[in-house]
């Protein structure tokens, strides 16, 4: 009873560790990057208008009648941002943003007109570390290793004090 206790806590502690490295409302990049951002709306109609917004009112993307419209996009989304029309039918309105600057950190809502839904995210966008010269005499360490040997041993220490107790 107790070595099914222990599997099922190491169980749902990676699984704890999985959902916790990547939020989907959230995206952290750095200047010139990529990213994709989802807006998947299951059970609808492929011919759904969808208005992409940046902090409410800028214009990041329109989809109308089934097709991306660019025209009217705001100049900060000019020939950085890709939809995918084939994936329309799914659902799927999600977006690339290319290229990207501080200017395009903020919410960005996913807004299904037709049924009134609306779809927040996050982009947070920093400049690249600059890059410092490796000092020869140090030899580089692999904290995240390390860090996950401790989490390791740590969890395996309590399986064995919890079946030391049993016995």
């Amino acid at each position: 009873m107790i070595i099914r206790c222990g599997v099922i806590y190491l169980l749902l502690h990676l699984a704890g560790k999985v959902s916790l490295q990547d939020s989907a409302n959230e995206f952290n990049r750095v200047v010139g990057d990529s990213v994709t951002l989802p807006c998947i709306y299951e059970n609808q109609q492929p011919s759904t208008d969808v208005i992409w917004r940046l902090n409410a009112s800028i214009k990041v993307l329109n989809i109308i009648n089934g097709k991306p419209l660019m025209e009217k996009q705001d100049g900060l989304f000019k020939n950085r941002t890709e939809s995918f029309p084939s994936e329309y039918a799914k659902g799927n309105y999600s977006i690339e943003l290319k290229d990207l600057k501080l200017t395009h950190a903020g919410s960005y809502s996913c807004f299904l007109q037709k049924s009134n839904k609306e779809k927040i995210m996050q982009l947070f966008v920093k400049e690249k570390p600059t890059e410092k010269p490796e000092k020869p005499t140090q030899k580089p360490k692999n904290s995240c290793m390390e860090t996950e040997s401790l989490k390791i041993m740590t969890l395996l220490t309590a399986l064995l004090i919890l079946t030391l107790h049993l016995i």
